[in-house]
């Protein structure tokens, strides 16, 4: 049942044995009381006791209560401590399992719904683990132990009196099988809603531009009525356990007095050891009404624990081949030249694209891309929307893994490359600016824990954002809340490329990543880089010709095709798109100007 987590579960065996060892003990302490009481009922009736010998039972009632108090607090200790560490190191694994996922995973899968794998369905697990585990030791050692001791003192009795329990365990499995559909059910629901809420909440800007708050709440509603019509349902099978607990165990009751008390009458039983089996059948009330929630906490932990599963069986498909793993791709065996060192050492720069081709599903985006950027050039890339110019920025520090075909880093397949080496010496300045709910000087140092202050600030010179943060109250101090809400579009993207500058990296990506900053601060920022990447590769997408002006080549991109090559003056001159477009600027800039 619970397979997929034994691996979470195998560190605290010890404590969960010792928690059932405690539970054994109170089970045994608590099975010793009723037949303590009926050997003292007897006691009293017999004309000879003495009194002291009445309070000798007493004592030993006493010490036994007193004994399941103690392992109860003992056995809450050992479970609840192990249930607390199942659920951390559960929630660790989930994290950082879904940090070694790709890109394209995460455009499948809904964000809310992955937060709610990671609290509610873990939550049910670690329930389980605290209640459901004792639950289950607790029902079957109390069931076991009150058993024996009923048939002890008459087992024929005992057979007669437990004439419904068969029924009553046909009822409880096929209720169970309703519960693991209904609260499967429940958990997708709680998943839609999360994501709903953390849509609304990421674009709460474009819904009160439209003024569509109150469609959303409608919106909202609709699927809070679905979440509350799953939850009816569910909660309609539950109700039955409780009615049927307490008509099984009246059946019962009532068979004991009926049929204990004519054997009492007969003087086939004893008086004492009639209210002792009275006693048991009291206390077999209790895990017989446990039966239906430890089926209710069982079948929500399993439906949880496959859905947190779900996740964690998904195999990346980008990672080290040094490790053994398969990356999804089927490529050729490189040769041993080709190997990077058994140490890696620091990459240069070199990128060779070797007739490459990428699709995402059947829709082919890159064809047959074969481009040279040699260590320490800047090569610009301009293209229509939709050419491939992103998803060839990706390609390079495998955030997407590459198609048939090949792409080298300085002449080693990019799969033979450990994937730290790889980043370390990669800054990638993404289309869209992510910043942190952090201050603005832990965004910056994002990726360099070792940096320096001097090193942030020279860094957010660079990036021409230093003036902006000296202007706010904090200063580098300042908590930019999330996604960085608090900064305009261009400041966030300068954030983002003082980040990729912090390090220092041999290869630079920026993915049209000034395109919200003004032409005057484009140009602060471009002279800043062509000092800084002397010696570097520098790969640059933009949309504005004006960003390409360092560039030592430019690749023109259409329909994930390099449709021109060349520097900007060959371009130029060449009469094709890029010229048309550079000629369609030129004449914006002139009428701006007017």
């Amino acid at each position: 049942m619970f397979g997929p987590f034994t691996q979470y579960v195998r560190p605290y065996r010890g404590h969960i044995l010792l928690g059932a060892l405690c539970i054994g003990l109170g089970q045994a302490a608590t099975v010793c009381i009723p037949l303590l009481v009926g050997d003292a009922v007897d006691a009293v009736l017999a004309p000879d006791t003495a009194s002291g010998e009445v309070a000798t039972y007493v004592f030993y009632i006493l010490a036994c209560a007193l004994g399941v108090a103690l392992c109860g607090y003992a056995m809450r200790m050992f479970l609840g401590r192990t249930a607390n560490r199942i659920e951390y190191d559960i929630r660790i694994a989930y994290f950082a399992h879904l940090l070694k996922l790709p890109l394209s995973y995460y455009q499948q899968r809904r964000t809310g719904d992955l937060m709610a794998r990671a609290t509610n369905d873990l939550h049910s697990v670690h329930l389980f683990w605290i209640y459901g585990v004792r639950g289950i030791v607790d029902t079957a050692l109390g069931l076991s132990f009150t058993l024996a001791c009923m048939c002890l003192l008459d087992w024929k009795l005992a057979l007669l009196v437990l004439i419904p329990m068969p029924l009553f365990s046909v009822v409880m499995i096929r209720i169970a099988a309703v519960i693991n559909t209904r609260y499967k059910a429940i958990q997708d629901y709680f998943g839609r809603i999360s994501t709903f809420i953390q849509e609304n909440l990421s674009g709460i800007r474009v819904v009160k531009a439209y003024t569509q708050e109150p469609a959303q709440n409608a919106a909202f509603d609709q699927l809070n009525l679905a979440y509350l019509e799953k939850n009816r349902a569910y909660i309609l099978t539950r109700a039955n356990y409780r009615p049927l607990s307490y008509v099984i165990a009246s059946l019962c009751l009532g068979l004991n007095l009926w049929l204990g008390g004519r054997a009492v009458i007969d003087g086939e039983l004893s008086l004492g050891a009639f209210v002792a089996f009275n006693a048991y059948l009291t206390q077999l009330i209790r895990p017989i009404m446990y039966i239906g929630w430890v089926i209710d906490r069982a079948q929500r932990a399993l439906v949880s624990m496959q859905r947190i599963n779900e996740i964690l069986a998904v195999e990346p498909e980008i990672q080290d081949r040094a490790l053994g793993l398969s990356s999804g791709v089927r490529r050729a065996q490189p040769s041993r030249r080709s190997l990077p060192p058994a140490t890696p050492q620091p990459i240069a720069g070199h990128i060779a694209f070797r007739k490459l081709n990428f699709s995402y599903g059947e829709e082919q985006v890159l064809h047959q891309i074969d481009l040279e950027i040699p260590q320490g050039t800047t090569l610009g890339i301009i293209g229509r929307v939709g050419s491939g110019k992103t998803t060839l920025a990706r390609l390079v520090p495998r955030l997407i893994q590459a198609g048939p075909g090949q792409l080298l880093i300085d002449g080693v397949p990019i799969e033979e490359w450990p994937l730290a080496t790889l980043r370390d010496a990669i800054g990638y300045v993404p289309q869209n600016p992510f910043l942190f709910s952090n201050t603005l000087s832990a965004n910056l140092a994002y990726g360099a824990d070792a940096a320096e202050e001097a090193q942030i600030h020279a860094v957010a010179e660079e990036a021409q954002l230093k003036k902006d943060i000296d202007q706010f109250d904090e200063g580098f101090d300042t908590l930019i809340g999330e996604r960085g809400v608090t900064l305009s579009g261009g400041q966030k993207q300068r954030a983002t490329l003082a980040r990729a500058l912090i390090r220092r990296p041999q290869i630079l990506i920026l993915d049209d990543a000034l395109s919200a900053v003004d032409t005057h601060t484009e140009e602060a920022i471009l002279d800043h880089l062509h000092a800084l990447m002397q010696g570097r590769t520098t790969l640059i997408i933009a949309h504005r010709i004006s960003t390409l002006r360092h560039a030592d080549r430019v690749a023109v991109l259409k329909d994930g095709r390099i449709a021109e090559l060349g520097t900007h003056a060959d371009l130029v001159n060449s009469g094709g798109f890029y010229a048309e477009l550079y000629q369609h600027q030129q004449l914006s800039a002139e009428l701006e100007t007017l």
